[in-house]
């Protein structure tokens, strides 16, 4: 590991030392090996602007730091430093305003240059929890790394349907990786580890995932992607806070509309009117890659695109190919309950596989009625 790494994960594991901080200690002593072992005096102090009471306690801090302990806990829960100046830090990420300097990682890192940040509310309706799976599965299945932050709903949707599409996920969290929040995305957090994504974070050991941490965090999400998917967020919501800081950066945000009776459509809504980009299908963002001409993943081939799950076909196979159909009739049909059939649906129409006429009549996309 870059020895300059190491110094920087250490500086900005000290209480209080934040990206701005280390920033303005590298900055002035030209290296982090450099700031930890000058002579913290008051011309240091003032050349760097810390103020008196902080920089009295992180120079306490770094005369007692431990780094046998440091070094054991990044074995004991396989974190690895990964630092501005390193190949592995994220392709986007530097080009925000505040860049953090140091992720601690568990997992594996790269550039991730074809990345999607798909964000909403953590209490999503059916519907918004069935869009973010089926959207990241196929984003992840075409090549796009899947970024969000490990909270419930949206999130832990986004992060599961990106396992689902075979891809790669990488979740942002707003703790030091010694803890795990929400406690129930423990497995979670490790299957995306397990299959070559990463979790991280710009906070050491021992922080708790407080609320002004959030924010913070969320910088990151939207930093690190090309563009941001809100699939479902209310008008005052963290999820618009990264939609916003996306916006910032000069990225491409996406918004998926909602009913006008949701409340955690609302938000989403009000992003469309802003001039957000509607996403009625992933080809909406696979579009948007090509028009931008970025760098994104080799498009699947037609066929492939077109590939069905078992139960989605099984659908298909439900629907004439000459009508469309009530939903009635294909419930019917497959003896599937209402629970089981309309998040098949969704996919379906995601996929352009089917589309939905009014009145709520099913029928199959072109593609599909000559196959």
């Amino acid at each position: 590991m870059n020895q300059e790494t190491m110094y920087a994960a250490a500086l900005q594991s000290l209480k209080g030392c934040g990206s701005s901080r280390l920033e303005a200690l590298i900055d002035v002593c030209r290296s982090p090996r450099q700031a930890w072992e000058a002579v913290w005096d008051e011309d240091l102090r003032r050349r760097t602007g810390i103020p008196p009471r902080l920089f009295s306690q992180l120079r306490q801090e770094r005369n007692v730091f431990d780094w046998d302990t440091f070094q054991h806990r990044l074995d004991f829960y396989g974190v690895r430093p990964v630092a501005l100046w390193d190949d592995a830090y994220p392709a986007w990420l530097p080009f925000i305003a505040r860049p953090p300097i140091v992720l601690f990682c568990q997992g594996t890192m790269g550039k991730d240059s074809s990345s999607i940040a798909i964000v909403g509310s953590r209490r999503a309706s059916p519907y918004g929890l069935n869009a973010a799976e089926t959207v990241a599965a196929e984003l992840a299945a075409q090549g796009f790394t899947i970024i969000s932050g490990g909270a419930r709903g949206i999130d832990t949707r986004a992060h599961r349907g990106a396992l689902k599409g075979k891809g790669r996920t990488i979740v942002v969290v707003a703790n030091g990786l010694d803890r795990t929040y929400p406690r129930e995305n423990k497995a979670l957090f490790r299957q995306v580890v397990d299959n070559g994504g990463a979790v991280l974070s710009e906070y050491t050991f021992g922080v708790e995932p407080l609320s002004r941490n959030f924010p913070a965090r969320n910088r990151i999400i939207a930093g690190m992607a090309a563009a941001t998917i809100v699939v479902e967020a209310a008008m005052r919501s963290g999820s618009l806070i990264t939609a916003d800081l996306a916006l910032d950066e000069g990225r491409d945000v996406f918004a998926m509309p909602g009913s006008v009776f949701s409340e955690t459509s609302r938000g989403t809504n009000h992003l469309l009117q802003l001039g957000a980009i509607p996403l009625t299908c992933t080809d909406d963002v696979v579009r948007e890659f090509r028009c931008r001409g970025w760098q994104g993943p080799e498009t699947v081939s037609e066929a492939a695109a077109l590939s069905l799950s078992p139960a989605e076909q099984a659908v298909i196979d439900a629907i004439p190919f000459d009508r469309a159909v009530p939903v009635s009739e294909l419930l019917e049909k497959t003896g599937l309950s209402v629970s089981e059939l309309l998040p098949l649906l969704l996919a379906l129409q995601m996929k352009k596989a089917a589309e939905e006429l009014p009145g709520g009549y099913i029928r199959c996309a072109a593609a599909f009625s000559v196959l």
